[in-house]
């Protein structure tokens, strides 16, 4: 059953009541009163119902729009508390996906430093896959830089293939220079880089991540998580040697 359909038969019931009195009203009459005849009386009465009936009708429509409001009010309220439910959910996926992450390069890292003593090419190739995987990325490029001499000491690439990072020493130090926690730069061959550099400000050497994304299609960054990244690199380059046989 339609929701209007029981109000509606109320008021049809209520303008039948008045148009039936309309109807009857010369019969309520059998002569003047106050002064007034009774054809006047019979269309005083007629007039007052049929107003009565308008009003009736006037009230129900305004009811009905007050109704009609409260309705569309209600499925707006359902409808953003869907998204919001909806965006709490992937939110709660993303936080979960990233410590998952976090605990995956934390086992790797103690895994790899307790059996071996140093460091590998894949311990780093770990790093960058975990990066990519936690915003998206298609390669990435790990490169540490002497800033004050611009000079590249070693780099390692993740997933690259035939792709070439031509972003210069000098780009990734004006980033270091400015204090900024990451940057998009525009590289030789105009695409778009990501640049996250580590945090640590002693010493001249340096490490930055670098980001490249399909089709510069990118996600909502997490600057912080990719810190975590970078400085984990900084940290095992500066500290562990690397293998003998993954030095060149």
């Amino acid at each position: 059953m339609d929701v209007r359909q029981k109000p509606l038969e109320w008021i049809s019931l209520v303008y039948l009541l008045f148009f039936v009195l309309a109807v009857f009203a010369p019969s309520l009459y059998g002569h003047g009163y106050f002064g007034l005849s009774q054809t006047a009386l019979e269309e005083g009465t007629i007039f007052l119902f049929g107003i009565a009936g308008i009003a009736s009708f006037a009230l129900y429509e305004r009811l009905m729009e007050r109704r009609e409001r409260e309705r569309e009010q209600a499925k707006s309220q359902y409808q953003r508390a869907q998204v919001e439910l909806m965006e709490s959910y992937a939110y709660i996926g993303s936080v979960n996906r990233k410590i998952e992450l976090l605990k995956q390069l934390a086992n790797d890292t103690t895994n790899t430093l307790a059996a071996q003593r140093h460091v590998t090419k894949d311990l780093f190739q770990s790093l960058m896959a975990n990066a990519c995987s936690s915003v998206g990325a298609e390669t990435a490029l790990l490169r540490f830089v002497d800033n004050a001499r611009l000079r590249t000491e070693r780099e390692f690439l993740h997933n690259g293939q035939s792709f070439v990072f031509r972003v210069s020493n000098r780009d990734l130090l004006t980033i270091y220079d400015r204090k900024l926690s990451h940057s998009f730069v525009l590289s030789e061959d105009k695409k778009e880089i990501l640049v996250v550099p580590s945090d640590r400000a002693e010493g001249e050497l340096k490490a930055y991540l670098l980001l490249y994304f399909p089709g510069q299609r990118i996600q909502e960054i997490d600057a912080s998580l990719l810190k975590v990244f970078v400085n984990q690199a900084d940290m095992l380059y500066r500290h562990f040697p690397m293998g003998a046989e993954e030095v060149s």
